[in-house]
C-alpha cells in the first residue's frame, strides 16, 4: 500500500476483495464458517460491553461502592450524561448575557440531536435513547474497525484483535455509557475506512458529522486534509484533468464544515468570535498549555505523593504517548498516522484540570492498538480470550472507580 493508501480516480465505488490469507497464516481468531469478519467483531466488542455491564452491576452492589447508593443506571448516566441528557430535551438554554453559565456549549450537539430524535418513539426515555445510540454506534465503530483492520493488514485475526484491544482500553467504560465516544469513534473510523478505499465524498460526509459530535474532529479534519493534498499532488504530477480528482477536493471541503458550523453557532449565541474556546477556559477551564499541567501532574504522580487514581490516569496517559510513538513503525498511509497522533496530542497538550478524562480523550485513536494485536497475535486463542476478558474487567474496575470512590469525571 502506498503512504495514500487511496485511489483518486473513483468515490463510493465498491472495492476488489483481498484475497484470503494463506495456509501459513495464523488461524483467525473466533473463525465462524457461518459469521462473517465483521459481523464476529461486532460480537466480541458486544460480548466486552455485556460482560463490563454485569460486572458494573455486581461491584455496584458490593464492598465501598455498595455504601456510595449508586444504581447502574445512575452509573451508566452520570457525569457528562447528564450534560447531554438536558442538552437533548432542553437544547442550549443559558441565562442570556450570563456568559459564566455557558458552559453547556461545551458539549457539542450531534449525540443529543441523535438521542433526542429516538426519544421521540414511544416507551423510549431520553436516558434510554442515550443508551441506544451508544450501543448501536459502539457496535458500528467495532464493525469499521474490524473493516479498517483488513484493509491495513489483510489478516483475520489482527484485525479481531483490534477490535478487542480497544474495547477493553483505558475509559472503555464510556462505551456503555451516555457518553459521546462510540458516535465519534464511529464515524470517524468509517471516514478512516473511506479514505482508505479512496470514497472521498463519504469520508468528507462522516468528517462533516463527527465535527458536530466532538472537538476531536481537527484530528480527521487533518487527515482528510492530508489525503487530499497527497492526492491531488499525485493528479497534478502525472497531468490527470480536473474530473479525476474533484473528489478529493470536494471531501476536503466538506471535511471542516460540521465543527466550523458548530463554532459559528456558539459564537452566535455568545456574541463573541472565540465563544466556544471563551466557554472552554472561563467555565470549564480547558485550554491549550502545550502539555506543560499534565507534565506537572505527571511529575507529581512520580515523585509526590498522588492517589491511587491519579496513578492510574497518568499511567493510562504515558502509555497511550509510548504506543503512538510505537504506532508510528506501522506501515499505514500517512493520514492514519495523522489522525492518530493529533488525538493523542490534543488530549496530553490540554490543560490537566479533567487529567481524569484524557484516557477517554484518547479512545478515538484506535489504531494505538494496532502494534499491540500485531504483538500478542501469536498467542493461542486460549490465552488470549482470559487475557481479554481479565483487561475487561480492569477497566471496567477503572471506570468505576474513578466516577464512584475517586469522584472524578471519566
Amino acid at each position: 500500500m502506498s503512504l495514500s493508501g487511496v485511489n483518486s480516480d473513483i468515490d463510493d465505488a465498491p472495492q476488489p476483495a483481498r484475497p484470503e490469507a494463506g495456509p501459513s497464516a495464523p488461524r483467525p481468531w473466533f473463525r465462524s464458517p457461518r459469521l462473517s469478519l465483521p459481523v464476529t467483531g461486532v460480537l466480541i466488542y458486544a460480548g466486552i460491553r455485556v460482560l463490563s455491564v454485569a460486572l458494573a452491576a455486581f461491584l455496584l452492589g458490593h464492598g465501598k461502592y455498595h455504601g456510595r447508593h449508586w444504581s447502574l443506571i445512575r452509573f451508566l448516566r452520570s457525569s457528562d450524561g447528564g450534560h447531554y441528557q438536558y442538552i437533548a430535551e432542553h437544547g442550549y438554554t443559558y441565562p442570556p448575557g450570563q456568559l459564566a453559565h455557558a458552559s453547556v456549549f461545551s458539549w457539542f450537539p450531534g449525540y443529543p440531536a441523535v438521542i433526542d430524535a429516538l426519544a421521540w418513539l414511544p416507551f423510549i426515555t431520553i436516558v434510554a435513547a442515550g443508551l441506544i445510540v451508544t450501543a448501536v454506534a459502539g457496535m458500528a465503530a467495532a464493525w469499521g474497525l474490524t473493516t479498517l483492520g483488513m484493509k491495513l493488514t489483510g489478516d483475520r485475526r489482527i484485525s479481531l484483535l483490534l477490535v478487542a484491544i480497544w474495547a477493553v482500553a483505558p475509559a472503555s467504560t464510556v462505551l456503555t455509557m451516555v457518553y459521546a465516544e462510540a458516535l465519534f469513534c464511529a464515524l470517524a473510523v468509517w471516514a478512516l475506512v473511506a479514505l482508505v478505499s479512496g470514497r472521498w465524498l463519504t469520508a468528507g460526509l462522516l468528517t462533516l458529522a463527527a465535527g458536530t459530535v466532538r472537538s476531536t474532529a481537527v484530528a480527521l479534519i487533518l487527515a482528510v486534509l492530508v489525503a487530499a493534498a497527497i492526492a491531488v499532488v499525485r493528479a497534478v504530477r502525472t497531468g490527470q484533468p480536473f474530473a479525476v480528482w474533484w473528489r478529493p477536493v470536494a471531501g476536503a471541503l466538506l471535511a471542516p464544515l460540521g465543527l466550523l458550523g458548530y463554532l459559528g453557532y456558539v459564537a452566535t449565541a455568545t456574541h463573541r468570535l472565540d465563544g466556544w474556546f471563551w466557554v472552554e477556559r472561563h467555565t470549564m477551564h480547558m485550554m491549550f498549555d502545550w502539555g506543560t499541567s499534565t507534565a506537572r501532574v505527571a511529575k507529581n504522580a512520580l515523585l509526590g505523593t498522588p492517589s491511587v487514581a491519579e496513578v492510574l490516569v497518568v499511567g493510562a496517559v504515558v502509555a497511550a504517548v509510548l504506543l503512538a510513538l510505537w504506532s508510528l513503525t506501522e506501515r499505514i498511509p500517512v493520514y492514519l498516522h495523522v489522525y492518530t497522533i493529533v488525538v493523542v496530542f490534543l488530549a496530553v497538550t490540554t490543560s490537566a484540570n479533567w487529567i481524569s478524562s484524557k484516557p477517554r480523550f484518547i479512545l478515538p485513536a484506535m489504531l494505538l492498538a494496532l502494534p499491540v494485536a500485531r504483538l500478542v497475535a501469536p498467542l493461542r486463542t486460549a490465552v488470549l480470550v482470559p487475557l481479554i476478558g481479565v483487561l475487561a474487567v480492569a477497566t471496567t474496575w477503572f471506570g468505576l472507580y474513578l466516577a464512584i470512590i475517586a469522584k472524578w469525571t471519566p
